[in-house]
């Protein structure tokens, strides 16, 4: 099935999904306080969104180069809207779970270098994705970028901040195992 570009609502149920479901198991897994919830939470928050930004950043960037001006704009149209949402929330939800179970670990201490270390990567990972993939993901869903050469441009703007938060990202969860593991 070919997606209709008048279709937007066809993405409303997936974005709310994307957005309510890790929304709300973070807000339950803090509430209750439970480590093992809120571990698990960060985690998988963690490694959804990293993989995301591999993908785009990595593997992405190579398809995108070798496809139809036509498939690009398809693509960045249909797939954009969805990723919109889901990227932001994850940008903060996986943090905040973060510091919740640093907190409730007993391991977030201010001047720790490994944990000021984190708190700047973790401050540079965020702002890359809200400086370079959300406004371009943004202005793609609210249809600025409906000429070609502007979409095209605004994907690679994506694709190149995906590409600088998954190193970054890289770099932050290594220091994160150092940090649990070496505490």
């Amino acid at each position: 099935m070919i997606p209709n570009d008048g279709n937007k609502g066809g993405l409303l149920v997936p974005a709310l999904l994307v957005t309510v479901i890790p929304t709300a198991a973070t807000v339950i897994a803090i509430l209750l306080r439970n480590v093992l919830l809120i571990d698990y939470d960060h985690v998988l928050l963690g490694a959804i969104w990293t993989g995301i930004d591999v993908f785009f950043g990595l593997i992405f960037r190579f398809v995108f180069k070798e496809v139809s001006v036509e498939t690009r704009q398809m693509v960045a149209k249909r797939m954009l809207p969805a990723t919109l949402f889901f990227l932001p929330v994850s940008s903060v939800l996986t943090p905040l779970a973060g510091y919740y179970l640093a907190n409730i670990e007993g391991i977030w201490i201010i001047g720790n270098p490994v944990v000021d270390a984190v708190i700047v990567v973790a401050t540079l990972v965020v702002a890359t994705g809200f400086l370079t993939i959300f406004p371009q993901s943004l202005f793609i869903a609210i249809g600025k970028g409906k000429d070609d050469a502007i979409l095209i441009r605004r994907f690679s703007w994506i694709i190149n901040g995906a590409l600088l938060q998954a190193i970054l990202q890289i770099g932050l969860i290594s220091m994160m195992a150092y940090w649990v593991v070496f505490q």
